[in-house]
C-alpha cells in the first residue's frame, strides 16, 4: 500500500492537508478480522457465531436461533 500526504505549513501551529491518497482497497472477505473462512466450500454459507464473535463458513447450518422464511423474490 502506498500512502502519499502533502501538506502546506503556513502557521507553525497549524497544518493543512492538501491531498491524501490511501490506495486501492482490493481485499478478500477472509482478510477481515472477524471472518473465519476455514471450511469454505462450494455452496457454503456465512453465519455469525455469537460465542466466537466471528462469521464462519458452514455447508450445513444447525442452529436453534435460525429461522428461514421463504418469500417472493
Amino acid at each position: 500500500m502506498t500512502t502519499k500526504v502533502k501538506a502546506k505549513v503556513s502557521n507553525p501551529q497549524k497544518i493543512v492537508a492538501q491531498s491524501v491518497s490511501v490506495g486501492n482497497f482490493n481485499i478478500g472477505i477472509g482478510e477481515l478480522s472477524n471472518v473465519n473462512t476455514a471450511g469454505q466450500t462450494d455452496g457454503a454459507m456465512m453465519i455469525f457465531n455469537a460465542s466466537s464473535g466471528n462469521y464462519e463458513m458452514k455447508a450445513v447450518i444447525e442452529n436453534d436461533n435460525l429461522k428461514i422464511n421463504s418469500g417472493t423474490y
